[in-house]
């Protein structure tokens, strides 16, 4: 209902810059997670990637996930997201179910067909493949999770009186979310009763008005919680000081996302004149573009305005808070910076 406070999940990715010690990064992932538990924070979502470690080097959220639900009583814990393209979905669905056992009942299974071409590659399957393999794979796991044996005929996975167990605790299984790049995504999302996300790093302001809009008006009794947003944000008592701390950090994705997008691009036989629109955006733009159309930085005041205002706009309840982007901020400002938000800037962001 209007006036109550938005949902808020912490977003990780772990890119790893060079120097960085990647049993640190997960130490501190941990650590972090731990710390939103004892803060409030609803939630918190782990990215899948694989193979680019600048990128990322965290190929398997579900071991950290279990991981983090041993040490943790609250928080719900999310696939953001699985890729299920490459992967067997009965050992997904195995995997998942185990998580949500051990956490209780916590797991939150955000999805998505995935784009970048080294995942592909690495595993051996056709990234043309990815939509019919994503849509047999969500089959065979919704059966999996249910009382029945999986019989499947597909295109890329068959299955024959499959009895897989465990079953997870959340019946008919836990909560899907769709990380949704298009239009014909929200639309899919929209019809099937999924929750959505998207984030304004991978989508032009119009882009997400009119997919918001599309997903509002095919479920306009759904809760505001349903349509997420992903984005940075950092929070500090100076807003100068909150910008600073972020720079190095944000503009060492920002590079790494457009360096991984444009290596795609060329293997796909484009060239750097005719980059598509959304890749030059993300690739010329400067430090305070990047913060003032994409991330949610600076003071408690300005950030409360800021996704209060998102919240308006698009009609969403869930924020996806990255609050290490780039994976370079030290892990002492990012604790500070989540506890701050969650005393002064989280009790004043209502869903729409």
């Amino acid at each position: 209902m209007p006036g109550q406070r938005a949902e808020f999940g912490l977003f990780f990715q772990l890119p790893q810059a060079d120097g960085q010690d990647v049993p640190q990064r997960y130490r501190d992932t941990i650590a972090q997670i731990v710390h939103a538990d004892r803060i409030g924070w609803d939630a918190a979502w782990l990215a899948e990637m694989h193979f680019v470690r600048e990128f990322s080097v965290l190929p398997s959220p579900m071991v950290t996930m279990a991981a983090a639900a041993a040490q943790t009583e609250h928080i719900r814990l999310g696939t953001g997201v699985a890729l299920l393209p490459l992967v067997d979905p009965i050992r997904a669905a195995e995997d998942a179910a185990t998580v949500d056992i051990i956490s209780g009942g916590r797991l939150e299974y955000g999805v998505g067909r995935g784009s970048i071409a080294e995942h592909f590659n690495g595993f051996n399957v056709r990234i043309a493949d990815r939509a019919e393999r994503f849509d047999e794979a969500l089959t065979v796991i919704r059966q999996a999770w249910s009382d029945d044996p999986v019989n499947f005929q597909g295109q890329h996975f068959s299955y024959d009186n499959v009895q897989v167990v465990p079953k997870p605790i959340q019946r008919p299984g836990p909560p899907l979310r769709m990380a949704a790049n298009s239009d014909e995504s929200f639309v899919r999302a929209a019809n099937e009763g999924w929750r959505v996300f998207a984030s304004p790093i991978t989508a032009f302001d119009e882009d997400l008005d009119n997919r918001f809009s599309i997903y509002h008006q095919a479920r306009p009794h759904a809760p505001a919680t349903d349509a997420g947003l992903l984005l940075p944000v950092h929070v500090h008592e100076s807003s100068e000081t909150a910008r600073e701390e972020v720079r190095d950090s944000l503009m060492s994705y920002m590079k790494v996302v457009t360096d991984t997008g444009t290596r795609g691009w060329l293997k796909r036989g484009g060239t750097l004149d005719d980059l598509p629109p959304l890749l030059a955006r993300n690739k010329n733009l400067s430090y305070e573009e990047a913060v003032d159309q994409l991330c949610a930085i600076g003071n408690p005041d300005e950030v409360t305005e800021t996704l209060s205002g998102l919240a308006a706009r698009y009609g969403v309840g869930h924020f996806l808070t990255w609050c290490n982007a780039g994976g370079i901020i030290p892990h002492d400002q990012v604790t500070k910076s989540m506890s701050l938000f969650m005393k002064e800037c989280a009790p004043n962001i209502t869903v729409p």
